[in-house]
């Protein structure tokens, strides 16, 4: 077989063409420091980089998730304080009026004050937080209380809703608002289940619970003293009154005592939440650096492997030139220099 010039050079140009892309390859991958630019160089690599990554992301999504509730239970950490703390100042108060400690001028001026608690204590409640109202439950564009004080007693409602509303309807809803539940995945598998009349339900120990509707806290129901608030605003109508009744001042007294250990213990509830979402978010911050390790062990190359890659790469390629120089034209061989 006859074998001219012209075969020669096209064969010769198209292997140092191969040559050059290999050289070309290497230096891009020294540059990203990756094991490989494709998923065809290698698909087992691939496919674990991908499963990786989704895992990385996922976890990096339940981290943000945690952040997220750690900082909204900071800012409900200083109301849940300061409306227990009005409670156990109400409590407090409230005893030594009814020992005789305070004379009716102490009363009443302790009943003023009472009154600016319990507007606080509602302002508080309507709290926001990155313009979410904290204690609204899963109503968070709109401010869940509305006290009016032009009436007395005074009128609280909860999303529209009289606390101490007598419609059987109407306090069924608010019984229902008081337990709702918004779940948030923090990656304990999320699971649904379904109820008794067949509707959809997140398990509860494949989330975490965030909503806290205020109305849980101060309590509702037909009688006004089953109410934080209005109990407070009912006894300082009765600190007020001279001689003070003892007995009319029993029953809103142990209202006031139930109320206030409710609230040290959803406080307490709330203490034990938040250590336990410190805890969680650890755990995804160190498999959040595992996953980053198992990532760049697999997808990423070692600088001086790289380095003598593209050190080969260039060093074939400068030989395959040299030997071009030998079978070609020198004119050829200078332009591919």
């Amino acid at each position: 077989m006859r074998v001219t010039q012209s075969m020669v050079m096209n064969s010769y140009t198209d292997r140092l063409g191969k040559v050059f892309a290999r050289m070309d390859k290497a230096g891009q991958k020294m540059i990203e420091q990756r094991k490989f630019l494709t998923a065809s160089e290698d698909p087992a690599g691939a496919a674990r980089a991908y499963q990786l990554r989704r895992e990385f992301q996922r976890n990096n999504d339940y981290l943000t998730n945690v952040n997220s509730i750690l900082d909204t239970m900071d800012s409900i950490d200083g109301n849940f304080a300061t409306i227990s703390n009005m409670a156990e100042s109400t409590h407090l108060g409230l005893e030594r009026a009814r020992n005789g400690t305070w004379d009716v001028v102490d009363r009443r001026v302790f009943a003023n004050e009472l009154r600016t608690m319990a507007r606080t204590a509602v302002q508080l409640l309507n709290s926001t937080f990155e313009a979410k109202f904290e204690f609204g439950g899963s109503s968070t564009r709109k401010p869940p209380f509305d006290l009016d004080e032009t009436v007395n007693p005074p009128i609280l409602k909860f999303r529209g809703i009289d606390v101490t509303t007598n419609d059987p309807a109407e306090m069924a809803q608010l019984k229902e608002w008081a337990n709702e539940k918004i779940y948030i995945d923090m990656g304990f598998g999320l699971s649904v289940d379904t109820d008794n009349g067949g509707m959809p339900v997140i398990k509860d120990s494949t989330a975490f619970n965030i909503s806290i509707p205020g109305l849980n806290l101060i309590g509702f129901g037909p009688d006004p003293a089953d109410n934080l608030i209005l109990n407070i605003y009912k006894i300082a109508d009765e600190l007020g009154k001279e001689p003070l009744d003892y007995d009319d001042t029993t029953h809103l007294w142990k209202k006031l005592d139930y109320q206030r250990e409710n609230l040290l213990l959803q406080w307490t509830m709330q203490g034990a939440d938040y250590q336990f979402l410190q805890t969680r978010r650890t755990v995804l911050e160190r498999n959040s650096d595992n996953l980053n390790a198992k990532i760049l062990d697999v997808e990423f190359i070692d600088m001086e492997v790289a380095i003598g890659n593209m050190k080969m790469a260039d060093y074939v390629y400068r030989a395959a030139l040299e030997m071009g120089a030998r079978i070609l034209t020198p004119s050829f061989i200078d332009f591919m220099r």
